[in-house]
């Protein structure tokens, strides 16, 4: 039987500095992607602009036709021909969108398919696709600003009531990423393949640790790599941090990772419980400076209230560097017996489990990680799914007019 041909979107302008552990899920599997021999589907890399970076990989087509989002631009049209009265302009508008959209969908045709979106979202949503789906704290999670203020729930329930629903297969980076999307999207599970999420290149022996400026190479620390939204829990792990201070009164906390807007309250909660000359921040680091850091904290602590997973967890396991972390459950389905757990919100529980780690680590009681989060797995679920996909999609051929 022929194959099935996977047009793998690739993205512009995607920063490590703005997305943090995105950008390293996206580099690090696009690559593998590019280097891996898939046993029933043909890959075809597809863009929308021509970047040099395309030019290290094999088969990239770049798209010759804009994809509209249709939907706010028929809304958007349909309110300017009602104020300004320009009905039969509106109707021109709106065929040539039409128009475009069907030569869009013809040249795709010609090369993919079905097209894998790596990263959540759906460029082109009136072609088959898989859907990447991380997250959807909105629901499962509580109602930080950036789920759910600032228009922010409604945009994205209106993006989750349509392209995850529309999807050929769904990714998820768990089974409890595939639980939730079941539970609070209400879709067939058998639409829903877990393809685990794995650690950045950090864990990789290729890169060698370099030492931050800012810190003293005997420092004796404790470390937090997140970005500053306030579901990453900052809050409750300075409280708690203040009551570690009294076992452990030399120990310094070191913050890393760029500011989502929140960064000013947490310096204002850092003052305010006295606690300026224990905490380092070192904002936004390189992936040199983050591994020496692995390797030189006596853990990681994680209160993050946003799962299912976190990709700090892994990298750290990956290293031997211990793991405190919130009690979710794609947290534990990650890390299993290594890590030690505690409930977000109880600053007393955060104290009493980081203590707990910091002194397994002086009595050099070490934790075996033994899991299946891994870029191999990765790639193998993927190849499964691919396979499962082709007998799914060549139940209808490309010049069908019914889609």
């Amino acid at each position: 039987m022929k194959k099935i041909r996977i047009g793998v979107w690739l993205y512009d302008n995607y920063s490590m500095e703005e997305t943090g552990g995105g950008y390293n899920y996206y580099s690090k599997l696009i690559n593998k992607i590019n280097e891996h021999k898939f046993k029933d589907a043909e890959i075809i890399f597809l863009s929308n602009k021509n970047h040099p970076e395309n030019r290290k990989f094999h088969g990239v087509h770049e798209i010759q036709w804009k994809a509209y989002k249709h939907n706010k631009i028929t809304k958007l049209i349909n309110v300017l021909a009602g104020i300004l009265h320009i009905k039969s302009r509106q109707k021109v508008i709106l065929n040539r969108i039409k128009k475009n959209e069907q030569l869009l969908k013809n040249e795709l045709n010609t090369v993919a398919d079905v097209i894998y979106y790596i990263l959540p979202g759906c460029i082109f949503p009136n072609f088959p696709y898989i859907y990447t789906l991380w997250d959807i704290g909105h629901l499962s999670s509580y109602a930080f600003p950036e789920l759910c203020m600032n228009r922010n729930f409604e945009e994205r329930n209106s993006h989750h009531d349509i392209y995850p629903h529309k999807a050929l297969m769904i990714f998820a980076e768990s089974n409890e990423g595939k639980n939730d999307i079941a539970k609070y999207l209400r879709i067939n599970d058998d639409r829903i393949k877990v393809v685990p999420i794995f650690p950045s290149d950090v864990v990789n022996d290729i890169i060698t640790p370099a030492q931050p400026k800012e810190i003293d190479k005997e420092l004796f620390f404790i470390h937090y790599s997140a970005q500053y939204w306030a579901h990453k829990n900052h809050f409750n792990l300075l409280v708690a941090f203040k009551q570690i201070l009294v076992a452990y009164p030399d120990i310094k906390l070191v913050l890393t990772g760029s500011d989502k807007g929140n960064k000013d309250y947490v310096k204002e909660i850092i003052l305010e419980l006295g606690l300026v000359k224990q905490v380092i921040d070192l904002g936004f680091v390189s992936t040199e400076e983050l591994k020496w850091l692995y390797l030189k904290s006596q853990g990681l602590v994680m209160p993050s209230f946003l799962g299912p997973t976190n990709m700090p967890l892994l990298e750290a396991a990956e290293l031997g560097c211990p793991v405190s972390c919130s009690n979710m459950s794609g947290n534990i389905e990650q890390l299993g017996e290594y890590g030690y757990y505690f409930d977000p919100k109880d600053p007393a529980d955060i104290s009493n489990k980081v203590c707990t780690m910091i002194r397994d680590k002086q009595n050099n009681i070490k934790k075996k990680y033994q899991g299946k989060f891994n870029i191999e797995f990765t790639l193998k679920a993927i190849d499964e799914a691919f396979t499962e996909l082709r007998n799914i999609r060549f139940c209808w051929g490309v010049k069908d007019e019914i889609y």
